[in-house]
C-alpha cells in the first residue's frame, strides 16, 4: 500500500516539476516576444526616418521605382495643407508665415511675433447645385409585402 502512495507522490511531484518548467518556459517566451516587438517597432521608426529623409532629399527627382509613392506622399501633403487652410478659414483665422501662430483674419500683424500677416484671397462662392450625370433607367424589382406572418403565399 505504501508503494501506491509513493507512486502517487512521485507522479504528483513529476507533474509539479513539469508545470513549473512549462510556466518558466512561457515566461521566457513572453519576454522574448516583448523584445521582438520592441525591435520591430525600432525598425519601423528607423524606416520612417529613412523614408522621410529620402522624400525630403529626393522628392523633386525620385528614382523611377519609387516615383509613384513619392508623388502619392506629395499629393497627400498638399491635400492636408489645403484641408488645414480650409479649417482656418472656417474658424476665421490665418496662419502666420513666420511663427506659425493662428491669428484672426481681421488682424494685420501677428499677435505672437509681430510679423505682417498675409491675407488669404477670398474664396469664390460655391454653388449649391450638384451636377448629376444622366444614367439609364433601371427597372425596380417586384417587392412583395406580407401583412400576416402566418401566410406563406406571396405574389410575384
Amino acid at each position: 500500500m505504501s508503494d501506491i502512495f509513493k507512486k502517487i507522490g512521485d507522479t504528483l511531484s513529476d507533474a509539479g516539476k513539469t508545470v513549473g518548467e512549462k510556466t518558466k518556459q512561457a515566461g521566457t517566451v513572453a519576454k522574448l516576444n516583448a523584445k521582438i516587438i520592441s525591435s520591430e517597432r525600432s525598425i519601423s521608426e528607423s524606416y520612417s526616418i529613412l523614408g522621410k529623409y529620402y522624400y525630403d532629399t529626393y522628392k523633386n527627382n525620385p528614382d523611377e521605382e519609387i516615383a509613384e509613392t513619392v508623388n502619392a506622399v506629395t499629393a497627400a501633403v498638399e491635400t492636408i495643407a489645403q484641408l488645414k487652410s480650409e479649417i482656418l478659414a472656417l474658424k476665421g483665422l490665418v496662419k502666420c508665415t513666420k511663427c506659425g501662430g493662428e491669428c484672426p483674419v481681421e488682424d494685420t500683424f501677428c499677435g505672437k511675433c509681430g510679423a505682417e500677416l498675409e491675407k488669404p484671397e477670398p474664396a469664390p462662392a460655391e454653388e449649391e447645385v450638384e451636377d448629376f450625370e444622366e444614367t439609364e433607367e433601371v427597372e425596380a424589382p417586384n417587392i412583395v409585402i406580407v401583412e400576416d406572418a402566418d401566410k406563406t403565399d406571396s405574389a410575384e
